[in-house]
């Protein structure tokens, strides 16, 4: 991660408690361990059409729900695509043509993070490709095939290239300006926002003065420290059934951690099928269309959950073969992943080696 990336997280994590409290349905509760100075603190609500679930180790708890809910509501503020209000759905509209942002802004964040991941995977992870992915409504009803007219036409605004639809330039230390110079280009931070939003939470639970957290919000999960009498936390990685509507998941591996943050991607939820061909909804944004290859679901592993985030939706793109090597060329990015893939009708799987002693 760039120098800047790691200053805007820092600037926005400081900036974010600003934000006014919001009402969503909310629970806390406390469990004893058995012993009198540490306590089991559970928190959970509802937010970015999900669910969350905190934990917290400590013999009291040094923050309020109202806490919670103004970091997450700041996100739906700007970020969420189901808020028509929100500053990303404003910018999606073909009449938005530019607006001021300060520093501290979370849309101007995730055009940096987003940024950082587009020019890692040489374009494959992009969030622009919201046009492609109307088409295909993998949300809605409709099964149908998008034409390959239609794909062809919003391909041409589809590149998350700063300079061609869109580009960002300082007016001062504190303020950027934001152009959008295509109409039609549409952006979507989902596979990296909600990454993002653990990541604030995780941060903001510790500068509380609590080390022993857990935080996981729609499957993204963050682990700091310990559990009670220092064991590391458990971590499940589910087995990509299709179609499973049972409440109890089935358990593919299970990963003791600490400091950690984790983000799985897969393609056996969100699809559909038409003539005995199966449609999912990861999309290779340079084609509009699917790659075909046997990777179910990629469960990264790393310092960061918007990283793990965006790296699971990138690998899932590329398939295992072509993710070993991308593990092996980019040592840097200190990646670890847990892939299951489909081999003559069987789960296989493969685990980078850094997980090979937290296997449960």
């Amino acid at each position: 991660m760039s120098q800047w990336v790691r200053m805007l997280f820092r600037i926005r994590f400081f900036q974010i408690g600003c934000f006014l409290f919001f009402s969503s349905l909310f629970s806390c509760s406390s469990e004893s361990e058995g012993n009198d100075t540490v306590s089991l603190f559970k928190l959970s609500g509802k937010s970015q059409g999900t669910t969350y679930l905190i934990q917290v180790y400590d013999d009291q708890l040094n923050f309020e729900a109202r806490e919670i809910d103004s970091i997450l509501h700041a996100f739906d503020q700007q970020l969420s695509t189901y808020d028509t209000s929100s500053l990303i759905s404003r910018f999606n509209q073909k009449d938005f043509t530019d607006t001021v942002l300060s520093l501290n802004s979370l849309f101007l964040l995730m055009l940096d993070m987003s940024d950082c991941i587009y020019q890692e995977t040489n374009g494959i992870f992009d969030p622009s490709i919201k046009p492609i992915m109307d088409l295909w409504d993998f949300d809605g009803d409709n099964n149908d095939i998008p034409k390959k007219e239609s794909i062809d036409s919003a391909l041409q605004f589809v590149s998350f290239e700063n300079g061609l639809h869109f580009e960002t330039s300082g007016l001062t230390d504190s303020s950027y300006l934001i152009v959008k110079n295509q109409p039609e280009f549409q952006l979507d931070f989902n596979a990296i926002a909600q990454g993002y939003s653990v990541d604030l939470l995780l941060e903001f639970i510790n500068s509380k003065g609590h080390p022993n957290v857990y935080v996981e919000l729609g499957g993204e999960i963050a682990v700091s420290g310990v559990k009670f009498n220092q064991e590391k936390w458990r971590i499940g990685v589910e087995s990509p059934i299709e179609n499973n509507q049972s409440a109890d998941r089935i358990i593919q591996k299970v990963f003791a951690l600490k400091d950690k943050r984790i983000a799985t991607s897969g393609n056996y939820r969100k699809f559909f099928e038409t003539n005995g061909k199966k449609y999912a909804h990861t999309i290779n944004p340079l084609t509009g269309y699917q790659n075909r290859h046997n990777l179910l679901s990629a469960t990264v592993f790393s310092h960061y959950c918007w990283q793990s985030d965006a790296y699971a939706t990138f690998f899932m793109l590329i398939g295992v073969e072509a993710t070993m090597a991308f593990l092996k060329e980019n040592p840097h990015l200190d990646l670890e992943v847990f892939l299951i893939y489909d081999e003559n009708d069987t789960f296989k799987t493969y685990l980078s080696e850094g997980l090979v002693s937290a296997q449960q």
